[in-house]
């Protein structure tokens, strides 16, 4: 999400870019700013702030630094085959098999996204959209399980695991994009090696925006909040598609009809966010959610480690 004199902003399709100088930092809006608003006024005052490139956005939305990332996995995996470790032998069965156990984590864990901030010269995509532009439900769930007709998201990452229920009949569209990217179905843009690829979006990926008591949000393939998918999906907004409580999980956007991969769920009641951004979904349980407000007030840096989408019985279920 962005904020500007048009609203809460977000994810950019491929009119998003006029260089690195022109693209906008999608910091989200701060409803528990350094000035607290008071009453509705107050509120949309705040939401109405102006964000740019360079504006003061948390630390912890910083953009991923250039360094090679390594996963949690892959650490314990080094700590268990290398250092003090004496090496196998009687007596040392167990030390043998925690390192097998460790590296066997470390090679199925997904890979740590860093991005490309500041390096990110390919936006645009260079090629025509593989997908046309069109991307059904039919095509998002292929291969799924045929168990229960409605759809749920587990999106673990590393402060909380959630599980989200997808609102596949009131934003069909806006789910088949997310379970599409979800599960490396979509083809996407990747701005950091220029070119159309099919494989699972978000795991690895940085939520560059924590704001607690407010959103967290993740989606952006550059790691700054600045990058989409190389395309923009239609809104899909009505009566029910509401901020009413935490947990709500909604597309981010730069205005009407530029939503793409960028996304955000709420820790908070935001209905100043109602009739902009499409919600699709509820997630839970509150326990975890307070977990993921707890590091977004700590400022910890936290990633999607992965998203798993599964087939549920009917259209809800346990959250």
């Amino acid at each position: 999400m962005d904020t500007d004199r048009e609203g809460v902003r977000g994810v950019r399709g491929v009119r998003e870019v006029r260089g690195v100088r022109g693209v906008r930092r999608a910091c989200p809006p701060k409803p528990e700013g350094r000035r607290r608003a008071r009453g509705t006024a107050g509120i949309a005052a705040v939401l109405l702030a102006t964000a740019v490139v360079g504006a003061g956005c948390r630390k912890s939305d910083s953009p991923p630094g250039s360094g090679e990332p390594r996963s949690a996995a892959a650490v314990a995996a080094g700590e268990a085959a290398g250092g003090a470790v004496s090496p196998a032998g009687p007596g040392n069965g167990s030390t043998a098999s925690a390192a097998g156990a460790a590296a066997d984590a470390a090679a199925a864990a997904p890979p740590v996204r860093a991005g490309c901030a500041g390096a990110a010269a390919k936006r645009i995509p260079e090629a025509a959209d593989p997908a046309g532009g069109t991307f059904t439900l039919e095509d998002a769930v292929e291969g799924l399980a045929d168990e229960g007709s409605g759809l749920a998201a587990r999106l673990e990452t590393t402060a909380a695991v959630l599980r989200c229920v997808l609102d596949a009949e009131g934003a069909p569209a806006t789910v088949a994009n997310f379970v599409g990217l979800a599960r490396g179905l979509r083809p996407w843009w990747d701005p950091c090696r220029g070119e159309w690829v099919r494989e699972p979006m978000y795991d690895g990926m940085p939520f560059h925006k924590l704001e607690p008591g407010f959103a967290v949000q993740t989606g952006c393939p550059i790691g700054d909040g600045t990058g989409g998918p190389g395309y923009a999906i239609a809104d899909e907004l009505g009566p029910g598609r509401v901020h009413d409580e935490p947990g709500v999980l909604s597309m981010a956007n730069v205005g009407a009809g530029t939503a793409g991969s960028q996304f955000f769920v709420t820790l908070g009641p935001a209905p100043a966010l109602d009739r902009r951004f499409t919600a699709f979904g509820r997630c839970g349980p509150a326990d975890e959610l307070g977990k993921l407000d707890e590091a977004a007030r700590g400022g910890r840096e936290v990633r999607v480690v992965r998203v798993t989408i599964e087939r549920t019985d009917g259209a809800g279920g346990e959250r």
